[in-house]
């Protein structure tokens, strides 16, 4: 799946860019024009294409790619397929009370909790619960949401979310039933919640963090290419919280130093960026983050806090030294005076 190209970009471009890593045998974009999806005859290829193209810049912004979901296409492609239509995909919805005794889901459901991801970004909690409620022991349904920058106060989904019943078969016999299941024109695709990832896990540890005051809101970006802009930097990271700011260090000459900044509202949002993004490659450089050392508001202006006190250090040695000098020959010239 690609995204984040250009509103108006043509699939015959993004044909173009990707077919230099392989076969192609089908490409589809929706009428919309905000995503497309590309399949390779050989996987090999799409590996290929997926490890070169990655986080690689298309014009004015930077590509996203993520694995389309299993089974997407109903059968094969007989030919090269390329079409704006989007594909219709999810089989109809099958009650919970026909999938007694029927075959056991892949996922070994040991929790009441699932979680649901590849939802459409229109999909609201409200939605989500709709479709769910009429299902045997049903409690909850909760899209995962963040901080709308370009709207303060407003929220956006991040595309997945959990789903809580009362028992565990009760869970499992809605993973069976609804996986696949096609929910304002996406495929759901629904797993146990393992890990400790289910809702409320996922709320306690959201409030751990909170209350966590030794984690830093601020990451450092190691072996940034020099090319890569403040407008990269920020596309990337504030997909995963919101931004306070982005530093992109210069030199005197004012080319970049290879380095920048990222200082998220919470250390929350900053840790999922961290786990995330780790080990991105970002315009052909792999990325290197960490958490910046301390909570200071400008960890550069700190070293050169360091360099000037180091260079008052030095003057005040050379100054003590001269005035020394002068006060041993003012001491000198003074015994004179008095032996005169």
């Amino acid at each position: 799946m690609i995204k984040n190209f250009p509103y108006g970009t043509s699939l015959d471009e993004l044909k173009k860019m990707f077919a230099e890593f392989g076969d192609i045998t089908r490409m589809l974009m929706p009428p919309s024009g905000t995503i497309a999806i590309v399949e390779y005859a050989q996987v090999p290829q799409a590996r290929t294409a997926f490890a070169s193209l990655a986080y690689r810049k298309f014009k004015d912004t930077v590509l996203f790619l993520e694995k389309a979901p299993k089974d997407l296409f109903t059968g094969p492609a007989t030919a090269v397929e390329v079409t704006t239509d989007a594909p219709v995909i999810g089989p109809a919805k099958t009650p919970t009370s026909e999938l007694v005794g029927g075959g056991a889901p892949d996922d070994v459901v040991d929790t009441s909790t699932l979680f649901v991801r590849n939802l459409n970004f229109t999909t609201t909690n409200i939605r989500l619960q709709k479709i769910f409620q009429p299902l045997d022991g049903f409690i909850s349904a909760r899209v995962k949401t963040k901080t709308d920058l370009k709207h303060p106060g407003q929220l956006l989904s991040m595309g997945f979310g959990f789903l809580e019943f009362k028992t565990k078969e009760q869970a499992k016999a809605a993973l069976t039933a609804m996986d696949g299941y096609n929910l304002d024109g996406h495929q759901l695709l629904i797993r146990a919640s393992h890990k400790g990832k289910d809702a409320a896990e996922e709320r306690r540890k959201e409030d751990s963090a909170k209350r966590s005051k030794n984690r830093s809101t601020k990451i450092i970006i190691k072996n940034l290419p020099f090319e890569a802009s403040k407008k990269d930097i920020s596309t990337l990271f504030s997909s995963y919280g919101q931004l306070r700011a982005v530093r992109v260090p210069r030199k005197f000459d004012n080319s970049r130093k290879g380095y920048a900044f990222a200082e998220f509202t919470t250390a929350k949002e900053a840790e999922n960026a961290m786990d995330a993004l780790r080990d991105t490659h970002l315009l052909g450089r792999r990325l290197i983050l960490d958490f910046a050392a301390g909570e200071t508001d400008d960890p550069e202006a700190e070293i050169e806090k360091m360099q000037q006190k180091i260079g008052r250090q030095s003057n005040s040695i050379a100054l003590q030294r001269l005035t020394n000098n002068g006060r041993k020959k003012f001491n000198v010239g003074d015994a004179d005076m008095q032996d005169a």
